[in-house]
């Protein structure tokens, strides 16, 4: 009976949560839109983003429920930890910044937009310590962090494309980065039928490398600093590491097919 009340009251968590994220993010996109005026012209791109987006979110946290237990302990959630809220704020804030980035092609909310950019870039780092440091790393929060790691930048590098604060080659790399990783993660999962977050020390040190170099391409903007030779070099140090990457995740996957064990 206990653990039924626990599974019924994740249930509830979950739709309670993610439906204050969705008004959350309602509300920050108004008070962008309103402020500046461009409420009539986005509201009817965001809000079926937004509310597709969130139920997208809400049922794939609901197909994945068993997992909201503490790894160290094996200790069943029945509601969502700190942690992971910080994770699904990162998450659920992807659709107002695409939006909010078509917007500020027209309208001056460039600097404010890519202040929200650095806010979001700094919950990742505090849902992992915060994880860490009270002993509350779940299943579903390495999952739902690999995620949100993955959708961030994939809508970063479209932002910086878009704004043309990367060069067009460097953009394509790194979504050909992403699309080898999904494709090699929906292989494993035909074959393995679960998710299994497994990260490799290149692969940590290619999404750190990413972001570091958004990181000062975004001071580099706000300052209005010129485009320095140091910018160019970034860019080809991160697309070597990027490569190098790519390799390291063909050869983790191949790694994983032989280690899993044959069928009798």
């Amino acid at each position: 009976m206990e653990e039924r009340d626990k599974i019924s009251g994740l249930r509830r968590n979950i739709l309670l949560t993610m439906s204050i994220f969705f008004v959350v993010q309602c509300a920050i996109f108004l008070t962008f839109a309103l402020v500046v005026g461009f409420e009539s012209q986005y509201w009817t791109i965001f809000l079926p983003i937004s509310t597709g987006f969130h139920i997208l979110i809400l049922i794939l946290l609901l197909l994945f429920q068993n997992d909201f237990y503490i790894e160290s302990t094996g200790q069943k959630l029945d509601r969502i930890n700190l942690a992971n809220i910080i994770t699904l704020s990162r998450v659920s804030s992807m659709p107002t910044l695409l939006v909010l980035v078509i917007a500020a092609k027209e309208y001056s909310i460039r600097l404010p937009v890519l202040i929200l950019i650095a806010l979001i870039f700094l919950t990742d780092f505090f849902d992992g310590l915060i994880s860490r440091k009270t002993n509350q790393v779940t299943k579903i929060g390495r999952i739902m962090d690999s995620v949100s790691d993955y959708a961030l930048l994939i809508v970063l590098s479209i932002i910086f494309q878009y704004y043309l604060l990367i060069p067009g080659w460097l953009f394509w790399l790194i979504i050909a980065r992403f699309g080898i990783q999904g494709l090699l993660m929906a292989v494993l999962m035909i074959i393995e039928k679960r998710i299994e977050p497994k990260s490799t020390f290149m692969g940590k040190v290619t999404i750190a490398s990413i972001m570091v170099l958004y990181t000062l391409e975004i001071l580099r903007v706000i300052l209005q600093a010129p485009s320095h030779l140091a910018f160019r070099i970034a860019e080809w140090i991160v697309a070597i590491i990027i490569v190098i990457g790519i390799f390291d995740k063909i050869a983790s996957f191949f790694d994983t097919l032989k280690s899993k064990p044959s069928a009798p």
